[in-house]
């Protein structure tokens, strides 16, 4: 899921962020998968997420509900969804582990976090993609205060015109960190952006 590796910041604010996706190989076991995949949404929504959503629903913050994206999984389908707690990924692995559902799950976050994960529950990468930065026209980028909110949405999908806007809206306390992060987070189709950490980070850049 190499969409979710690019996210900006440092080893503090990055340290409650991880993207999860689940998902069967198209063509060899994904006829069969969508069973699977609800028992995994039931336990991820059990657990807490900090966003889930879905290109056919939208998010949990565009409005879906959690049935609602149960439902209209594709025939291709995936899950994918954000935490802010290690110990739910770690709970959620293990849930899928104890099941022997047979999907590929990917998780994105600090390396060291993860491999961490792994290793608690006896498991073993089947590979590791690292993100290696941007490079080309560097200077055209945003700021990297915009870049740590736009890069939590892998797909490009939040502007930073957006981004920009809202955090002088709660500069100008025209909006709370809580409101403006929900705003940002409703783009982003796929449910991977960390409204938490948007917060945090806005609360940050409004002093």
């Amino acid at each position: 899921m190499t969409h979710s590796l690019h996210r900006r910041g440092n080893l503090e604010n990055l340290k409650d962020d991880y993207v999860v996706l689940v998902t069967p190989a198209v063509g060899i076991n994904h006829k069969d998968s969508k069973e699977k995949l609800r028992k995994i949404i039931d336990k991820i929504f059990e657990l807490g997420p900090n966003n889930i959503g879905s290109y056919e629903t939208g998010t949990v913050f565009s409005g879906a509900t959690i049935e609602q994206i149960k439902e209209q999984l594709s025939e291709t389908p995936r899950v994918r969804c954000c935490f802010d707690d290690k110990e739910k990924v770690k709970k959620l692995i293990k849930f899928i582990k104890d099941n022997d559902f047979g999907l590929s799950v990917t998780i994105s976050g600090l390396i060291d976090d993860v491999k961490s994960m792994a290793k608690e529950e006896n498991l073993s990468p089947h590979s590791i993609n690292l993100s290696l930065g941007i490079y080309g026209k560097t200077d055209e980028l945003p700021s990297e205060e915009v870049l740590e909110f736009v890069t939590m949405c892998g797909h490009g999908m939040i502007s930073r015109y957006l981004v920009e806007k809202l955090i002088d809206d709660v500069k100008k306390g025209r909006k709370t960190p809580q409101k403006a992060a929900e705003i940002m987070a409703k783009p982003c189709v796929c449910g991977i952006f960390n409204v938490k950490r948007a917060k945090q980070l806005l609360e940050k850049y409004a002093k």
